[in-house]
């Protein structure tokens, strides 16, 4: 029974205590009201000496004829006056509605009334020769009359005691009724509260549990390990053993869910702690004891006490690393994850907040430096993260006010020796920091999310610079992973082409095999849609990813662009040659153009040419530079990349 329903329940029995206790006490006050009437009033009582001073008026009036009886006038008319009194009491009040069931008594009443006032005139001259004859000529058909009057009323209050009782009986037993009714409500109520003291005595139990316990995995939650943790740090010696937190958080954790459904993840999860028991024994040498606990998510932590030296933690972390690096079979799909762990050594005083904010410092570090591995928290991070959270600050205001701007580099067409298109680049324009390097801030866009908006600004800004070119160059645009997993990407690259009026197939976008990663079926069907709006699809850096040539079969991509760290080392090293040779050579048997990035001498050019490369990109053409000082012939490009 929920605590609502109890609560109705609850109201509803009181409510029939007092609506049994108000209706008992309204019959009894009605019952005692109808006994007094009868007591105080009497109205048999009053119908009788009405009757027994009728009789007697008569008497007097028969003696007052006889001389010898010692009647006299005076003695009639006081009998006449009180004989008026008891019929004006019958004609008043109570007694009146006692006799509405009888209207012939009322009228014998209101006769013998207009007789006694016909009869009072005559008291004064009784002493008139057959004056007292008259009188009781007057008096004699209501002789018996007040007599049977007496006997209704005094039948009609023996039916209303008889009915008081009876009406008195009912409300007994109906009081008792009532009563055991009560009574067995009240027991009802007190096994109603004792089920509920029990249900609310497991409630307890069950709120306990949860309030400690992480529901999915079991494994305790952050209030347990806080509490366990603020005592580790109490009961630590200067010079001693320490304590040690670690944060985990599983990479890729969210494509699991995207791909498999958050059914699947939750049994990754149950898997991944599953796995951590495993690799962490809760005891450790001596008094350590190790705690692994669940924060949320795809977050767990793990305390550490009794520990001598950071190199312990170290060996579990790689430990846990390599662990959860390895496939797990949930509801038969293989999934591979792996983990980024941040630890923090309780140093110098630390309080519980301040050593799992150093975890989770750290944690971040760990994840920047490419997942999989873990770091130490070092004091100069918290530096460091406060400066990466004020350019994130930055960054949102320089959104809001207009402080990006597109740079565009060339691509020369090495068979036409022209130039081809342009790549849009993105500038930041600090206002104190002046231009602010696009290694620097660009990870920061992509981790926070502003990719999204900012993204879709520069596809916008590049088309409408592009439209006014020459229609024969046309315009890159870099895709970041963040933003293949924005469902309104091709809305936005639609908006884009709609808004410019540039030609769609004079749109190249270039996408890295990074973003291929997440989820093939769905990015593979992304860029069909893209393909569909008639845009052109480049592959960036290939030949930097694993899978390079697997990509090629899910999807026909336009062009080829082969990663500078091969066209930088041509001329040192034999396989990099060997790597640019290969990718020009594949480029022309599926047809696509090859663009090797990142020419920067006349030597590189001459090898790429030599190596079958179409196209070409590098300072060697010209640096990035903004839209208004560009030029779009290769002579003018020349021209004034010599004057610069």
């Amino acid at each position: 029974m929920s605590l609502s329903t109890f609560k109705a329940v609850i109201a509803i029995i009181i409510g029939g205590f007092l609506v049994s206790g108000i209706y008992i006490s309204v019959l009894v006050v009605k019952r005692q009201g109808a006994l007094q009437q009868i007591a105080a009033y009497n109205p048999s009582w009053e119908a009788s000496q009405a009757a027994s001073e009728f009789i007697r008026f008569e008497h007097r009036l028969s003696e007052f004829e006889r001389p010898s009886s010692g009647v006299d006038k005076d003695e009639v008319a006081l009998r006449y006056d009180i004989l008026v009194g008891r019929l004006k009491m019958l004609n008043e009040g109570d007694f009146h509605a006692l006799l509405w069931r009888h209207p012939e008594h009322q009228l014998t009443l209101r006769q013998l009334d207009q007789a006694l006032v016909t009869v009072e005139p005559l008291i004064d001259g009784l002493d008139s020769s057959g004056t007292v004859q008259k009188v009781l000529d007057i008096l004699r058909p209501f002789e018996g009359s007040l007599s049977q009057i007496a006997s209704a009323v005094l039948n009609y209050g023996s039916e209303v005691v008889q009915k008081d009782q009876q009406e008195l009986i009912r409300l007994h037993w109906a009081f008792s009724g009532i009563a055991a009714i009560l009574i067995l409500i009240g027991l009802a109520l007190i096994g109603l509260l004792d089920r509920h003291n029990r249900l609310l005595g497991r409630a307890h139990q069950e709120l306990h549990v949860l309030a400690h316990q992480d529901a999915l995995t079991g494994l305790p939650n952050r209030v347990v390990l806080r509490n366990e943790l603020g005592q580790a740090l109490a009961r630590i010696k200067p010079q001693g053993r320490t304590v040690a937190v670690s944060y985990l958080d599983l990479d890729h954790f969210k494509d699991v869910n995207d791909s498999f459904g958050h059914e699947t993840g939750d049994d990754l999860l149950k898997a991944v702690a599953d796995r951590l028991k495993a690799c962490i024994p809760v005891h450790g040498e001596g008094h350590a004891k190790n705690l692994i606990a669940r924060f949320g998510g795809d977050e767990f932590a793990i305390l550490q006490t009794g520990i001598r030296k950071p190199e312990e933690c170290a060996v579990l972390a790689s430990r846990i690393v390599d662990a959860l690096r390895e496939p797990f079979s949930v509801n038969g799909q293989e999934i591979f994850i792996g983990t980024s762990i941040g630890i923090a050594l309780a140093q110098g005083g630390v309080t519980p907040s301040q050593i799992l904010k150093h975890a989770d410092m750290a944690l971040y570090y760990a994840k920047a430096d490419g997942r999989g591995t873990f770091r130490f928290f070092e004091p100069d991070m918290d530096a460091q993260l406060q400066s990466r959270r004020a350019l994130e600050v930055n960054l949102r205001k320089a959104i809001t006010n207009g402080e990006f701007e597109l740079f565009y580099q060339p691509q020369i067409n090495l068979k036409d020796n022209e130039i081809g298109g342009f790549e849009a680049l993105l500038r930041w324009h600090h206002p104190e920091r002046g231009l602010v390097p696009p290694s620097e801030f660009i990870p920061v866009v992509e981790d926070t999310g502003l990719i999204i908006p900012l993204g879709d600004w520069i596809i916008e800004q590049a088309c409408k610079e592009a439209a006014g070119w020459p229609r024969n160059i046309n315009v890159a645009v870099n895709l970041s992973p963040v933003q293949f997993r924005n469902r309104s990407l091709v809305q936005s690259v639609s908006r884009a082409l709609a808004l410019s009026g540039l030609a769609p197939n004079r749109l190249e976008l270039e996408i890295t095999e990074s973003v291929l990663l997440q989820d093939t079926d769905a990015t593979v069907s992304t860029l069909h849609q893209l393909r569909r709006l008639g845009v052109r699809i480049a592959m960036d850096d290939f030949g930097t990813g694993y899978s390079s040539l697997s990509y090629l079969r899910s999807f026909p991509f336009d062009k080829l662009k082969i990663d500078q760290s091969f066209v930088r080392e041509m001329s040192q090293r034999a396989d990099c040659l060997a790597i640019v040779q290969s990718v020009a050579n594949l480029g022309a048997s599926l047809g696509m153009p090859t663009v090797a990035e990142g020419v920067e001498t006349e030597e590189q050019l001459l090898q790429i040419q030599a190596a079958g490369c179409t196209d070409a990109q590098g300072y060697y053409f010209g640096r990035p530079k903004p839209a208004q000082d560009m030029v779009h012939t290769l002579a003018a490009l020349r021209h004034t990349t010599k004057v610069a």
